[in-house]
């Protein structure tokens, strides 16, 4: 599975650090919604070792942040010859299992890594991710986040040992859990991690802004607003807004803007709940960006031609290459402005319309359809924000999808506003990034506290007229 684990690390600042031994390695963890990444990392040289990447297996409980809190509301399953554990209990255990699994692959690939005779022994952890996905991880009820006023349990900024955040006992929030089903016994009755390994998670800003927010916030190199506030030594000036997008699932907008003559400088998030469109989760031939993937759509002397991953056939169709083809099939009048399919398309059961890329791939009018209302939730957060900037920002765009994304396909439909297409620097995994700056810096750690506590939280969908705005930005 190609997920992206590279992203611009920021400047580390020189400071007091412990001295370690070769041995010591430290464990970097983004746990999206859709993927799971771990990153290993020797402590005494910060070397990197190794970096193993997943489809996070919590999908088995719902696509996206908002089915998988429904789960949570599951109580346990008993009166058969099977007891079910609860929806909460379930959640933990499976990431615990997938974080295990994944650690001791990590350590089997650092092994490689290290001097003769040196087995790698972890030291240090950090854990990032949306507030939802920590909340599961650390056993913290999301009741809050599901409804209004979405206030949150934890906005986490702590650190636990590994014990206590595998039973489920990471800080005062966290709730009781069921005892481990038979099948998760075995995982259980041992680890590659030692018990009192501490486990760091950086801070939230809200519900739906999470700590994976803050650490891209690092990786951009987002200073800390205020006249109060000290800029770490190697933080550059920043004269000119900045505007940084993590693109996926659940896509967070961040927009700082800089100190002027009656202001201090702010930072303003928002997040848009795009649904899993852009990693083709709901898509009728969507799969992952692996080998057999179509991941660019053109024309080629009148006729389709598509770019497939790995050079096979083709299997399916992933994220980015739904965005191009919808790019192409509006420049040369295939759909609508609507996206309505007018020409070149076939039928598919039910008698609804598609246009077939291959003998085995296709898009149908429903997928077009969920492409126009993810970019919408994008599109409509990026305009609101960028209309708070006094001129047009530098725009850091970070995620996966957005890794892959070409800005002229994202400009065409829609997606990115026009005036960024030529400011637009990719991070890569920023949320990755910033996490694993945080692993080596207590500056930083402290700067993350900062950044969540200077930023303000608006909720697009309490935004006067906000609605029609969305509504107004589906078409291409």
């Amino acid at each position: 599975m190609q997920i992206e684990t590279d992203g611009v690390i920021p400047e580390i600042p020189e400071e007091n650090s412990t001295s370690y031994p070769p041995s010591h390695i430290g464990l970097v963890v983004d746990i999206g919604t859709t993927t799971v990444a771990v990153s290993a990392w020797q402590l005494a040289t910060r070397e990197h070792l190794t970096t193993v990447a997943a489809k996070n297996i919590q999908i088995r409980y719902g696509y996206d942040v908002i089915r998988r809190i429904s789960f949570a509301t599951r109580p346990p399953l008993t009166g058969s010859a099977q007891v079910v554990e609860s929806g909460p209990s379930a959640l933990h255990y499976a990431t615990i299992a997938q974080l295990e699994k994944m650690f001791a692959q990590a350590l089997t690939l650092s092994a490689g890594k290290m001097p003769r005779g040196v087995y790698p022994v972890v030291a240090s952890i950090v854990i990032t991710g949306n507030t939802t996905m920590l909340s599961f991880v650390c056993s913290v009820p999301t009741n809050g986040i599901a409804t209004a006023p979405f206030a949150p349990a934890s906005l986490f900024d702590f650190t636990a040992t590994w014990n206590e955040v595998r039973y489920g006992k990471a800080c005062v929030h966290s709730e009781d859990l069921d005892k481990p089903t038979p099948e998760m016994l075995q995982t259980f009755s041992a680890s590659v991690i030692n018990s009192e390994v501490p486990v760091y998670f950086p801070p939230c800003i809200g519900a739906f802004i999470g700590a994976d927010t803050v650490c891209a916030m690092l990786s951009a190199e987002i200073p800390v607003p205020g006249a109060d506030a000290k800029p770490l030594p190697g933080d550059a000036p920043r004269n000119l807004p900045i505007l940084l997008a993590d693109i996926g699932t659940n896509s967070e907008i961040v927009l700082y803007l800089p100190p002027s003559e009656t202001d201090n400088g702010r930072i303003l998030c928002t997040s848009a709940a795009a649904g899993p469109a852009f990693e083709a989760a709901n898509i009728s031939c969507g799969m992952s960006a692996i080998d057999g993937a179509i991941d660019r759509v053109t024309l080629k002397d009148g006729e389709i031609d598509c770019r497939i991953i790995g050079k096979g056939l083709a299997k399916g169709i992933c994220g980015s290459g739904l965005l191009s083809a919808a790019a192409t099939f509006f420049t040369h009048d295939y759909i609508d402005k609507a996206g309505i399919i007018r020409k070149h398309g076939s039928k598919l059961g039910d008698g609804s319309p598609c246009i077939q890329l291959t003998p085995a791939v296709y898009v149908s009018q429903q997928d077009i359809r969920n492409l126009q209302l993810a970019k919408s939730a994008v599109r409509s957060g990026l305009q609101y924000l960028l209309e708070k900037a006094p001129i047009t920002p530098s725009f850091y765009i970070a995620g996966g999808f957005g890794t892959y994304l070409s800005m002229s396909d994202a400009v065409t439909v829609g997606l990115i506003p026009p005036v960024l297409e030529k400011q637009c620097s990719h991070l890569g995994n920023a949320a990755l990034a910033g996490a694993t700056a945080l692993l080596f810096s207590q500056s930083l750690r402290a700067k993350a506290t900062e950044l969540a506590k200077k930023a303000y939280q608006i909720n697009l969908a309490a935004v006067p007229g906000f609605q029609q705005r969305f509504l107004g930005m589906i078409d291409f």
